[in-house]
């Protein structure tokens, strides 16, 4: 019986049992930094979308279903912190995020040092829209137009400011943890 659990502990750490969980540390210590410091950190009322920015740096990392399962999580937390938003919502937009950055990444150009930066901007850009429009669908009040323009403009500066300072960070992480090979069943 013992030699059946050993067996199943080490199936467990093949798949990477370790890195799940530094995904799930960096992206509760992303929560926690986004919901405390730089909710102190906003210019015109807007904050910094470090949740998102870790969203689109693990699914250009390691692909749609990293970014999949990350945006989803990333997002109901947001949804959970944010005041009389639609639950659901910013886990729904960060899913689609994580999919579309992880299919995205098979055409980036190789360790180009602009591409994360310029795939966390328009995906911050696609993230901002997307959320007002299906706020309003779901019957949110709406601000208007240029409000909506400038608040996505500020996201997208100040995620792209973050992301050449993140963007390393996560890499490391996702790297130290990386399993060295993968059973595919």
């Amino acid at each position: 019986m013992a030699v059946s659990a050993n067996r199943r502990m080490s199936g467990f750490s093949e798949l990477g049992l370790g890195r799940a969980a530094s995904f799930a540390g960096m992206l509760l210590l992303a929560v926690a930094i986004q919901s405390t410091l730089l909710a102190q950190a906003t210019v015109l009322g807007v904050i910094p979308q470090l949740v998102l920015v870790l969203v689109v740096s693990l699914a250009f990392l390691d692909g749609e279903r990293v970014g999949i399962v990350v945006g989803f999580f990333g997002g109901l937390l947001i949804d959970a912190l944010l005041p009389g938003a639609v639950m659901g919502l910013t886990a729904l937009i960060f899913t689609l995020i994580g999919y579309g950055v992880g299919l995205l990444r098979y055409m980036a150009p190789p360790d180009s040092v602009w591409t994360p930066v310029l795939t966390v901007a328009g995906a911050s850009a696609v993230a901002e829209l997307g959320y007002a429009t299906l706020a309003i669908i779901m019957g949110q009040r709406w601000v208007s137009l240029e409000e909506t323009v400038k608040i996505a403009g500020l996201v997208v500066l100040y995620n792209t400011l973050l992301t050449p300072f993140v963007f390393p960070l996560i890499k490391r992480v996702a790297d130290r943890f990386r399993p060295e090979r993968v059973i595919r069943l």
